[in-house]
């Protein structure tokens, strides 16, 4: 199987429609995020219009550590509801930069908030990091109630995402693109972590490898086989 733990289709699709395609003619598993109900809509459609891919693709949904805006619980509450969503996120903190840094506060309150959200819904959740692996271990008992923690795109070393699997949090970490671009942080976590935390992922049409300017699920295969060399150290 192919997996892709975390894209986003309405972006990729603006970009790619080639991978549409991939999507459908393999077998293909991947978690759509979104951060607005229209995208939330168009994957719903999306899904709807090519009834192959019912149990291909699933959505999730949450507040952006980039664009914190809490009226948007509201929308994540109604999703939650509906059980229109697989899990919660992305969702997390991020001050990467003077911009981020000055919501951090307001970041670090949605975040709890939306823990509590999955908490009570029994869904997993999808953790966007940035700069802020510290504040991650001061949430940690709350990250140890929620029944599946998924580091996206994970940014911390393999002795981190060791210590948070001892804290007793049920963890997954996915690596895509930065595999290929000689990450030393990625490479090492996938070479330490056991097998069956290590997730795959493309970020799709973010983060893509060096010379190109998208990425898109058909990365998978590359940074599979990438993973595999690593593990086996050739």
């Amino acid at each position: 199987m192919i997996l892709d733990a975390h894209f986003h289709l309405k972006q990729l699709l603006e970009i790619s429609h080639e991978s549409a395609d991939f999507i459908k003619e393999n077998d293909f598993f991947g978690f759509c995020s979104c951060h607005t109900l229209s995208e939330v809509e168009f994957v719903e459609n999306f899904i709807a219009e090519n009834p192959e891919t019912e149990k291909k693709l699933k959505i999730t949904f949450g507040i952006h550590p980039q664009a914190p805006v809490e009226k948007d619980l509201h929308t994540l509450e109604k999703l939650v509801s509906e059980k229109r969503i697989a899990a919660v996120g992305e969702i997390g903190l991020d001050r990467f930069n003077e911009e981020f840094a000055k919501t951090f506060e307001l970041q670090k309150k949605l975040f709890v908030a939306q823990l509590e959200i999955a908490r009570c819904a029994k869904l997993p959740v999808t953790l966007h990091i940035r700069k802020a692996i510290p504040e991650i271990f001061e949430q940690i008992q709350e990250l140890k109630k929620i029944e599946k923690v998924i580091f996206h795109s994970y940014p911390g070393t393999a002795a981190e995402a060791e210590s948070i699997l001892d804290h007793g949090v049920n963890a997954f970490f996915s690596f895509g693109n930065a595999l290929l671009n000689g990450h030393k942080k990625a490479v090492e976590a996938v070479k330490n972590l056991p097998e069956e935390r290590i997730l795959t992922e493309t970020d799709a049409p973010y983060q893509p490898k060096k010379g190109e300017s998208f990425s898109k699920p058909q990365d998978i295969l590359e940074i599979m086989k990438k993973i595999a060399e690593i593990r086996t150290g050739l």
